[in-house]
């Protein structure tokens, strides 16, 4: 007679704490981005300039000329700079310039003397480049505080004679940092 055999039972042992094998897997990463220049504090600027009479102009009326005893000097400053190896700087639009002289800004004043506006250079008031209003002009630098040296002088146009009134201008600076 055969014998017969109790079935054979396998038992599989998992103790606590053993992890399973799987599959290993990939993954693709990828990063990127883009430094930008940093700022700098910036000021308004406010300069009364000093007060003249009319005959220190021209008094020829096909003349254009600037005043020299009207020179004001002062500085845009720039402050707390970081990040920053220099700017371009736009002072106002062309709507800013005289109609008849583009490199002048407009005499905005409301009691206006005729046949005026102002000349705004970059530099020191005797040795400077003018600057023409929405034209834009570079300056290096990379320190934390920065002082554009300017200039402002009064300045008659072609086309009259100056009498009596105001003389003023306004405008928007825009400085990109680089």
């Amino acid at each position: 007679m055969a014998r017969l055999h109790p079935p054979l039972l396998l038992l599989g042992l998992v103790l606590p704490g053993a992890a399973l094998a799987q599959a290993g897997g990939t993954a693709s990463f990828a990063m990127g981005g883009q430094i930008e220049a940093g700022t700098c504090a910036v000021g308004s600027v406010s300069r009364t300039m000093p007060e003249v009479t009319a005959d220190v102009f021209s008094q020829n009326a096909a003349v254009s000329a600037g005043v020299p005893s009207s020179y004001t000097a002062f500085v845009l400053a720039l402050t707390r700079c970081a990040g920053v190896l220099g700017a371009e700087f736009v002072m106002g639009t062309p709507a800013d310039a005289e109609p008849t002289h583009s490199n002048v800004f407009r005499n905005k004043a409301a009691d206006a003397a005729p046949f005026t506006s102002i000349w705004l250079k970059v530099g020191a008031c005797t040795s400077s480049s003018t600057i023409t209003p929405g034209a834009p002009f570079s300056r290096g630098f990379s320190t934390p505080d920065y002082e554009l040296a300017l200039c402002a002088q009064y300045h008659k146009h072609r086309g009259g004679l100056v009498t009596q009134g105001g003389i003023s201008t306004d405008f928007t600076v825009t400085i990109t940092y680089r």
